[in-house]
């Protein structure tokens, strides 16, 4: 029966994977685990990127910077042992005409034993000039006697275990023996119809294309197809949201001034901006919902705690949402210290609280005794239960998935939300992931506060470093050292053996995620003292840890960092009268040269966006290639627009 079921020719799309030929048990753990479950899954598992080849019969100068494809016998395979463990091996070929070229390909040490001396094969790639050597990078080289499909060639996602060749296999039984009319679809905007055209002619030219043209205009349907659902569904939050009932507070110009004289800043014209939207939004009558962008040191937490006293002199209380207990803690101590004498309470809860002080925090939140709880994950928990929770703040959204944010604002009837980011969003993808939301966003900065220049130096410029280090220090400033891991064995690259190195030198304090809490404030009220003159960490500094007269931010392993996180840490320095710098080391990357390259933060989240991929928009995966399969937020900009507006118009 089941043999019969695998020659059908009119598969359903929801047939699951194992009606092919060739996917058993094994296999289709492997696709299931890359998100691919039925037919309809793998026809829209589309090709990562398309390479248009030229053959050329052997290389030569004039085909320099082109996508190309010759035949070549093999002379010869070396395998080198490059520092760190990683490895290259050169493939040497010949072609007809006796030219040489190389294929290189790195970290694969198993392939010096793949090519065997003068086989002819077909290879495909950039053709580039290395000094006199012609070399293939990123190159293919086709399995012995495969003949090339056409000189159009697709490249899809890799799936661990799963050759493309297989996966390629796979997907054209599927477009022969799927019967494309049971596909069931929602129609377009009728303003977005024009663009449709049939859909196995689009299958077939997504997999296997003629021409790049084909492949890009079949591209931009499923493109559209994807931001229309997108876009529906925000259009859906968005509609909901403005029809419900938030609380509606009325700050007038008495209530204004009282809640000015509990923050010590003066508001810049972007925070005063700010302020004066969530002063209009929380009056009612929906609830507001608002994004906040800002980089770090633009005043954000300042904007947030205006909201948040604002909803206090009404009777609400506000949820603090940090990722990390070392920001919660933070909030909580410098924020206590804003509202001394005012007779506002405040509360924090954090998964590392003794029993005894969780529930006095739990039992001061569910009386409604704290107007301002500051916490972590602590704060979905069950055990907390809010009197009156009117406002959510939700700082660094980008550590949350959508459904970890909607739990804690579940906790509440519809109350007011404001995400903040000091990661600025490219407009594109703040559009699909936060288009029911209002945006605002804080460029100026305090008292011309501008942020650090990043500079990188290889690790053979050690000594370099703890001489800058050793200037800071006689100056009286203070120095950050980030490391990208804890390393409690002692093991290179970790915090605890540079902390032992640089204690034979500095006055230096050690923190990191594992530390007990009050162990970790009594070490940053050290070094916000001055008794401590170099703070060495891991990411946990990333945020929320303000010193004025910190100037230097050296970061180890810096190409071990994601770029959000290294523009994060930067950022922690030159916030008082002194600029800061910051000082990379470790191997160049993309990264590490783009953070060197601008201090503008849209610019980096563009290139953040290119280099990690967008992850699951509206799930809870944050990075990787994600939900998203034809659509690109950064390059599809006007259609996004366009289909935003269509989906508006569509909605009435």
């Amino acid at each position: 029966m089941k043999g019969t079921s695998r020659q059908a020719v009119s598969w359903s799309p929801d047939e699951p994977v194992t009606a092919l030929r060739g996917i058993g048990s094994r296999v289709q753990a492997l696709l299931q685990a890359a998100g691919v479950l039925t037919l309809r899954d793998l026809l829209l598992f589309f090709p990562r990127r398309l390479q248009e080849f030229e053959e050329i019969p052997s290389p030569s100068s004039a085909k320099i910077g082109c996508s190309v494809r010759l035949i070549g016998r093999i002379s010869g395979v070396s395998l080198r042992w490059l520092p760190r463990r990683r490895s290259l091996v050169t493939v040497e070929f010949e072609a007809p005409d006796g030219t040489a070229f190389r294929v290189l390909f790195f970290n694969q040490p198993y392939l010096r034993k793949a090519y065997p001396a003068g086989e002819l094969r077909t290879v495909e790639g950039n053709l580039e000039l290395r000094g006199r050597d012609y070399v293939l990078s990123p190159a293919k080289i086709l399995p012995r006697g495969a003949v090339p499909a056409g000189l159009v060639s697709v490249r899809y996602p890799q799936i661990e275990g799963i050759s493309e060749a297989r996966l390629k296999a796979f997907i054209q039984q599927a477009i022969r023996g799927m019967d494309v009319s049971r596909w069931r679809d929602h129609p377009l905007p009728s303003t977005l119809a024009a663009d449709h055209f049939d859909f196995v002619t689009a299958l077939r030219a997504m997999h296997t294309p003629s021409s790049s043209k084909e492949f890009e205009r079949a591209r931009r349907m499923f493109a559209i197809r994807e931001a229309v659902e997108i876009f529906r569904r925000i259009e859906r939050a968005r509609r909901g949201r403005l029809s419900r009932q938030g609380p509606a507070v009325l700050v007038d110009e008495v209530i204004d001034r009282q809640i000015g004289r509990s923050i010590p800043f003066a508001w810049t014209a972007d925070q005063a901006a700010a302020v004066s939207r969530i002063r209009e939004a929380i009056a009612g009558p929906s609830p507001m919902g608002m994004l906040l962008q800002g980089d770090v040191g633009t005043g954000k937490t300042a904007v947030a705690v205006y909201a948040a006293l604002a909803l206090a002199t009404a009777g609400y209380q506000t949820a603090f949402l940090a990722p990390t207990e070392l920001l919660a803690e933070q909030h909580f101590t410098g924020i206590e210290q804003w509202l001394a004498g005012t007779g506002i309470g405040l509360s924090l809860l954090t998964g590392s609280l003794r029993a005894e002080d969780r529930r006095a925090a739990d039992r001061s939140v569910r009386s409604g005794e704290a107007k301002l709880i500051f916490g972590t994950h602590a704060l979905f928990s069950q055990s907390t239960v809010f009197d009156r929770l009117g406002l959510v703040v939700i700082d660094e959204q980008h550590r949350f998935g959508v459904k970890q944010r909607m739990s804690l604002v579940h906790k509440a009837i519809d109350p007011h939300v404001l995400v903040m980011t000091a990661t600025p969003i490219p407009r594109t993808l703040a559009l699909t992931v936060f288009g029911d939301l209002e945006s605002a966003t804080l460029e100026d900065r305090p008292c011309g506060h501008r942020t650090p220049r990043a500079f990188w130096l290889p690790p053979k410029g050690w000594r370099r470093i703890l001489g800058i280090i050793g200037r800071r220090v006689s100056r009286g400033e203070k120095v950050f050292v980030v490391c990208p891991k804890i390393g409690e064995g002692g093991e290179r690259g970790g915090a605890y053996l540079m902390f032992s190195e640089l204690a034979k030198v500095f006055s230096c304090g050690l923190v990191h995620g594992r530390l007990p809490s009050a162990e970790r404030q009594k070490t940053i009220s050290s070094f916000v003292r001055g008794d401590v003159h170099v703070l060495v960490g891991t990411t946990v500094l990333e945020v929320g840890v303000d010193v004025e007269d910190a100037t230097l931010m050296v970061i180890v392993n810096a190409d071990l960092f994601g770029l959000s996180t290294l523009h994060q840490l930067r950022g922690r320095v030159g916030r008082g009268r002194r600029r800061g710098i910051c000082i990379l080391t470790g191997t160049m990357t993309d990264r590490v040269a783009a953070i060197c390259r601008t201090t503008d933060g849209f610019e980096l989240a563009e290139e953040d966006l290119r280099l990690r991929g967008t992850g699951e928009l509206l799930g809870t995966r944050q990075s990787g290639r994600g939900d998203l399969r034809a659509l690109d937020p950064v390059t599809d900009q006007k259609l996004l627009m366009r289909v935003r507006q269509a989906v508006r118009e569509e909605a009435g």
